[in-house]
């Protein structure tokens, strides 16, 4: 073992260094090929070590797949959202909104594709996570939608919540087709069709 990994960490320093260790060990092998072995082995820490911050592969996992879930729910705009007064100004909150939330899945995408091709599909309390959050997300969408209508941006008789259902889908496939390989795409151009085809659902006649 090496000086550097025979170091006196802090908990929190150690703790870090093995969820980096096991989203590592998790992307190369998937969730249910990879052992605590592997973990410790790619942390360079003994067994020991590893079972003084998780109980187990389950318990680090759901550590990664709850921060997974924070950091995409907590994605806003670093800039306070302007009034919305017109249709112009609900265009200019979905860019700003599309814009942070595919900036964080890009920066963030090894996290993301542990999320979206191990958790989702996984048992022992994963799914209800993912499902937790989700209507977390489903209505943050909603709320949107709630302040478009009574603004007359959006028209009158919307189903809010199936529109927010075929928001989250559309931002779920374009995420998984552009922003999960190596190199980042253009998210100008991804931004600008998120948000006209939502536009174009949502938009009163008025």
């Amino acid at each position: 073992m090496s000086v550097r990994n025979r170091q006196r960490l802090s908990p929190e320093v150690r703790r870090e260094q093995l969820l980096g260790a096991a989203t590592r060990a998790f992307l190369r092998r998937g969730y249910h090929a990879t052992h605590v072995e592997q973990i410790v082995e790619e942390a360079g820490v003994s067994r020991g070590t590893f079972y003084a911050h998780f109980e187990g592969k389950h318990a680090v996992f759901a550590a990664l797949v709850d921060r997974m879930l924070q950091i995409f729910l907590d994605a806003r705009p670093a800039l306070p959202e302007p009034e919305v007064l017109a249709l112009h100004d609900a265009e200019t909150v979905l860019r700003l909104s599309y814009r942070e939330v595919l900036e964080t899945f890009w920066r963030h995408r090894r996290l993301l594709r542990l999320l979206l091709e191990e958790a989702v599909g996984l048992e022992k309390g994963f799914a209800a996570r993912v499902e937790e959050h989700f209507q977390a997300w489903h209505q943050r969408v909603r709320q949107t939608l709630d302040l478009f209508q009574e603004r007359g941006v959006a028209h009158a008789d919307l189903d809010k919540d199936l529109a927010a259902d075929l928001v989250l889908g559309m931002v779920e496939r374009v995420t998984r087709r552009h922003l999960l390989g190596p190199k980042k795409p253009d998210l100008d151009r991804l931004v600008e069709a998120l948000v006209s085809f939502e536009l174009r659902g949502i938009a009163s006649a008025a």
